[in-house]
């Protein structure tokens, strides 16, 4: 069985409806999101996205919405991101609804509107709607993930005990601009936008206070696995006591808690680099579709192979391929 618990979708048939919603802002992102369909019909299009599934042998997948349209990514008012998660929730039910289960999907938090109706809308969301969890990007208009205002998401996530499946974003050009060029703020600023948040939401405290917190990290969680031993030796439980957090364990249990998908390109040695650290327990198969060279099939076809080519032992390769993605989603 393959579970891709990673990608990323839109129902197509409600991307008029949103950006009647979001106005402006939200109807540029629809616009883009559009301008996909041409090589990936399977970003907007449910009967695409299954016949694609049906071609590499995909039993389920799991689909965030396509973060341009995220509610949080745009400069919307509070009532505006409040309206918009609402459909975007909405919408993603309707594509698990369409497709009966084979596409399981997360919503969209209305972050600022967490001292209001958000947790409300998270708890519909999932009881409600029967969506896993939702998507949050590294950061939310330049405020890092374990700012206070921010504390009721995790709050609230952890007792609906959803899943939060952490995607990058820029950044801002403020203090390094050379960042745009070349697409480097894609490349490597956002797997060390993912480090950073994994980072704070250790050292704030949020970990410790909220142990049964289930979150997917993307891209091998960035930095974390090749960096490990830089980061085990710089924190050292003298340096971390300057961090104004009591940390109880040892630091590897808090980023052992984390899930780290395996959507880092055609690198098996990053693969086992992270199996190493972390182990199988703490790998699951992803591929981020519809992204990816050409129409997006090569990511489906290789991204399997590849895991299949480790060497692994057989329990740990149906671990990361299925098994703990099962156990997340609670797919039976």
């Amino acid at each position: 069985m393959i579970v891709d618990i990673h990608t990323h979708m839109i129902n197509g048939k409600d991307l008029d409806a949103l950006g009647a919603i979001g106005g402006e802002p939200v109807k540029k992102h629809v616009q883009s999101s559009r301008a996909m369909t041409g090589k990936k019909p399977q970003a907007t299009d449910v009967s695409a996205r299954l016949a694609q599934m049906d071609r590499f042998g995909i039993d389920y997948q799991l689909a965030t919405p396509i973060p341009t349209l995220d509610p949080n990514h745009l400069s919307l008012d509070p009532a505006t991101e409040l309206k918009l998660a609402r459909a975007v929730n909405d919408s993603m039910a309707g594509i698990t609804e369409r497709t009966k289960g084979r596409v399981l999907c997360v919503g969209s938090p209305p972050l600022a509107s967490m001292a209001g109706e958000g947790p409300k809308e998270m708890e519909r969301a999932v009881k409600g709607l029967g969506l896993k969890g939702f998507m949050v990007l590294t950061n939310i208009k330049g405020k890092p993930l374990d700012a206070p205002e921010f504390r009721p998401f995790w709050t609230q996530a952890a007792r609906l005990d959803a899943s939060v499946f952490l995607h990058p974003c820029d950044a801002g050009a403020r203090d390094r601009s050379y960042e745009a060029d070349y697409d480097l703020m894609h490349v490597f600023g956002w797997p060390f936008e993912t480090t950073l948040t994994l980072c704070r939401l250790v050292f704030s405290g949020i970990m410790e206070e909220l142990p049964n917190l289930k979150i997917v990290c993307h891209h091998l969680g960035g930095m974390i696995p090749f960096y490990w031993g830089r980061i085990e030796e710089s924190y050292v439980p003298e340096y971390v006591g300057k961090t104004s957090v009591n940390l109880k364990r040892p630091l590897k249990e808090y980023f052992s808690k984390f899930y780290y998908d395996t959507a880092v390109g055609n690198n098996p040695s990053a693969l086992r680099c992270s199996y190493e650290i972390f182990g199988a327990d703490q790998m699951v198969f992803a591929t981020d579709a519809p992204f990816g060279p050409g129409t997006g099939d090569e990511r489906l076809e290789l991204y399997p192979k590849i895991i299949r080519g480790l060497g692994l032992p057989e329990k740990d390769t149906e671990k990361i391929m299925s098994g703990n993605a099962r156990r997340i989603l609670r797919i039976k």
